[in-house]
């Protein structure tokens, strides 16, 4: 039986979207026969005698103590995103007791962000002497984005030392991967490319439409971090404002958490909200997410910080059928996705003049239709879980002692 450490500080029952990466590796290598022991973040509400909650202090006290100092100083000065060192000291004791109850050798998969988990791997690895896999969700160095003062001097370089640390390393998209390879050629045969994807157990039964006079076009997600609403909005404000688009024909929700930045002025968002062509929610259980997007016509997928990422909802938009307005960089690995499957979509660039958003739109608005798409073979063949397991097992095993 081959044995794996995975060390996820998110993971079921938490909805956050960086548990269903880690948590579709450890059911799907489960089936391959796997004994997969895994030092989590989340809290259970269920018997998994393999899953092994951690708590992470500064969850309930985020600033208190020496702990909660670090990560605070960090965001300000280092780096724009959660470290979670004081759960990975924790996460460390609590791998440890059980590696050394351990009877065979194992291997570490790590996968992150927070940072923290691929520091308590390193420090694992180095101890008893195995073998490391580092998953990277999202790069520690990302040129776009906000960023803190010293993170240019601060991100690359701790980067580079857990790259070179790690024994195999997982980037989720091409982009990603070339990119890391063209910073250094040493690192080649090193990474690997497996990118997110889908549980094709997690079925998502789509339906016709009702016809109605109002669209909705639903963003299910929290919008942080460079991830701005902004042009989306002031493209159909304009359109509204001009007669080309009826306030009472479409309405645009944003369904989750909201960073200010991210959203207009909160005078503009409150107008469009009294006419009825804007909406905001708060967040809902992933169920009820799901639910949203389906009762949707349309989808809106804002991702215009960055080309190298590849949002995790993109995959659950697309297996729920309806067309896709994506807001992203040209030429990211989103748009070469979306080309490459059945689903309508139009994309909107920020480069883009205010015409040519207008026009994205309006294409999008004619887009509409009350029949589901189905994302296609390809997309099934790429992206579902048990295939990308088995890569994971051919790594492991190049891995193995």
């Amino acid at each position: 039986m081959k044995r794996l450490l995975l060390l996820a500080y998110y993971f079921p029952p938490d909805d956050a979207i960086g548990g269903a990466r880690p948590y579709r590796f450890y059911k799907y290598l489960k089936k391959l026969g796997y004994d997969c022991q895994v030092v989590t973040a989340a809290p259970q509400n269920e018997t998994r005698p393999d899953v092994h909650f951690v708590e992470d202090p500064l969850r309930q006290r985020p600033r208190q103590g020496v702990a909660g100092q670090v990560e605070r100083i960090s965001w300000k000065f280092l780096l724009r995103g959660h470290l979670a060192l004081a759960w990975a000291e924790r996460a460390v004791r609590a791998a440890r007791s059980l590696m050394m109850k351990a009877t065979q050798p194992l291997t570490i998969l790590s996968t992150g962000p927070p940072v923290g988990t691929h520091l308590a791997a390193w420090r694992l690895a180095r101890q008893f002497g195995v073998r490391w896999i580092a998953d990277f969700r999202d790069p520690i160095h990302n040129a776009g984005g906000e960023q803190a003062p010293l993170q240019q001097f601060f991100a690359p370089r701790l980067e580079r030392r857990i790259l070179h640390r790690a024994d195999v390393v997982l980037a989720n998209t091409d982009t990603m991967s070339e990119q890391w390879l063209r910073r250094d050629r040493t690192l080649e045969g090193k990474i690997h490319v497996l990118w997110n994807g889908f549980d094709p157990e997690d079925r998502i039964v789509t339906y016709r439409l009702p016809g109605r006079d109002r669209k909705v076009w639903s963003h299910v997600g929290e919008l942080y971090a460079g991830r701005d609403l902004g042009p989306v909005f002031d493209a159909m404000d304009r359109l509204i404002r001009k007669g080309a688009l009826s306030p009472t024909e479409v309405l645009l929700k944003q369904v989750g958490a909201t960073e200010a930045a991210c959203l207009p002025e909160i005078n503009r968002s409150e107008q469009a909200s009294a006419l009825g062509w804007f909406s905001m929610q708060e967040p809902v259980a992933a169920a009820e997410a799901r639910g949203i997007a389906l009762d949707s016509d349309g989808l809106v997928l804002v991702q215009p910080q960055t080309s190298v990422q590849v949002p995790g909802k993109m995959f659950e938009y697309l297996r729920v059928g309806r067309p896709i307005l994506a807001y992203i960089r040209r030429d990211s690995p989103i748009e070469k996705i979306l080309s490459q499957t059945d689903i309508p979509y139009i994309c909107m660039y920020p480069e883009n003049t205010p015409s040519e958003q207008e026009a994205a739109i309006l294409g999008f608005r004619d887009r509409m239709c009350p029949e589901p798409a189905a994302p296609g073979r390809w997309f099934e063949e790429q992206f579902a879980a048990p295939a990308q397991a088995l890569i994971l097992d051919r790594l492991i095993g190049d891995t193995g002692p």
